[in-house]
């Protein structure tokens, strides 16, 4: 049995206690945690394989994302910043989608992303929509833990258009349904249990009522949860006001979309009621805050705290980063609120760590550093001028929430293997990943100028 000893470093095991260890070492046995004790008992009990020092550094959960789009995030990022959300959807986007970009494009921005997200000390990633077979091989071979969503919708509708009705497509929907039970049958239980399926609706405005109840009842026969992007634009929110005549999270209620296992991405244009039926149904919000606040938008995160929502933190695109993420959520919920005190680090870094497991219906594995559960585990190096002084007076999580860097991450554990050694990628070729992304950005985006989209 391979044994992992881990000593001297800060635990801070996300357990609900709010709490940090001190004076312990962490056993990885194989895949999972078998011991948190001090390290003279450890070994004296066990033989241990590879001890690692980290002096220094905290020792703490894998960061569960709960909201990425693989590939885009380089292929897209410097470009679509100071856009609005209308034109890197329909003049970006769209035409990169329908005229441009390959499996194997995506696969390439794909590696690149993964190199990024694991640097960054995320270990699970919910992807919302796996772009092919290509893109899942590339998050597999990563080494991280993929979640791996596949998106179905059944109209062509440029909901853009006030006056537009939507034109749904019975073929289209039995293609794409059919589509996301192939993809589960593949990928669900990959690389030794790592790589799991989700099935996704990317905007319910985009599925007939009918697709959104299939997509449901195959997703419970199937034990797995589903997700959807909802109220992250004001034309969105008057589209469902104009078609059915309810806001959209009462849409979706209605057509029994909504229980523990739905994850509601964005939920910025979100009223009262909406916030209610939410909580009733025990759904979770997925947050994206720096991705919203680019946007000029926030939501009701005042009213959203104070019901107590379920809620975890997601990245979406562009920005990997989770400890800016989780800055940015601390402060869109304080001039939202006007709280200056509302919630604490402790409670940003749970909606990165175990609440996102419970989002993902993964929280009996991840998400904290307990005994029996899988190693997923990253160190920070707190030795750094913009983290120290850190001694007996200074709160570890605090500095976690609002002063550590995503490149402060010195080493990424997942599934008790060691995929990020001193700060590198021990499963990709970081270099090549670049250089690959490099050559095939020009080209993508060459193709893309000779169209007539007046980006």
């Amino acid at each position: 049995m391979h044994r992992i000893l881990i000593k001297n470093g800060i635990i801070v095991p996300m357990d609900g206690n709010n709490r940090t260890i001190e004076n312990k070492a962490l056993l990885i046995e194989e895949n999972g945690i078998a011991a948190i004790d001090s390290a003279e008992t450890l070994v004296k009990k066990h033989d241990i394989n590879q001890t690692i020092d980290a002096g220094g550094k905290v020792v703490m959960p894998g960061i569960v994302n709960c909201h990425a789009h693989q590939g885009w995030t380089s292929l897209c990022r410097g470009i679509a910043e100071d856009m609005t959300v209308e034109d890197y959807i329909f003049r970006l986007t769209e035409p990169l989608i329908e005229h441009v970009v390959t499996d194997e494009d995506m696969q390439c921005f794909a590696y690149l992303d993964c190199v990024e997200m694991l640097k960054f000390g995320n270990t699970c990633i919910s992807e919302f929509e796996t772009f092919s077979d290509d893109t899942a091989s590339a998050i597999m071979e990563s080494g991280i833990r993929g979640v791996l969503g596949v998106n179905m919708t059944d109209a062509d509708w440029d909901f853009s258009d006030p006056n537009a009705l939507p034109n749904y497509n019975p073929d289209l929907k039995k293609k794409n349904l059919d589509k996301a039970i192939k993809f589960y049958d593949i990928w669900q239980g990959k690389n030794d249990g790592r790589i799991s399926v989700r099935f996704s609706n990317n905007v319910p405005l985009l599925c007939s009522p009918e697709l959104l109840t299939e997509t449901k009842i195959l997703a419970k026969e199937r034990g797995i949860g589903v997700n959807t992007h909802i109220n992250a634009e004001p034309m969105e929110t008057e589209a469902y006001q104009l078609m059915y005549q309810k806001t959209g999270v009462e849409f979706i209620s209605d057509v029994g979309y909504l229980d523990e296992n739905t994850n509601l991405v964005h939920m910025i244009y979100t009223k009262d009621r909406e916030i209610d039926i939410v909580k009733e149904t025990n759904a979770y919000m997925i947050h994206c805050p720096f991705e919203m606040g680019k946007r000029g938008a926030c939501a009701p995160l005042g009213k959203m705290y104070a019901a107590d929502l379920n809620m975890a933190l997601g990245s979406d695109w562009l920005m990997m980063d989770p400890f800016e993420q989780m800055r940015f959520a601390a402060v869109l919920a304080r001039v939202n609120s006007g709280d200056a005190l509302l919630k604490n680090a402790y409670d940003f870094l749970e909606m990165f760590t175990i609440k996102a497991a419970k989002a993902l219906d993964l929280d009996d594995k991840i998400g904290s550093l307990e005994i029996g559960k899988l190693a997923d585990i990253i160190l920070v190096d707190f030795d750094q001028p913009h983290i120290v002084p850190m001694n007996s007076h200074y709160d570890p999580v605090t500095n976690l929430v609002y002063n550590v860097h995503g490149s402060d991450v010195s080493m990424v554990i997942i599934d008790g293997e060691i995929v990020v050694e001193n700060g590198k990628v021990n499963t990709i070729d970081e270099q090549k990943a670049m250089e690959d992304a490099n050559i095939r950005s020009e080209a993508v985006f060459n193709k893309f100028k000779s169209l007539d989209t007046n980006l």
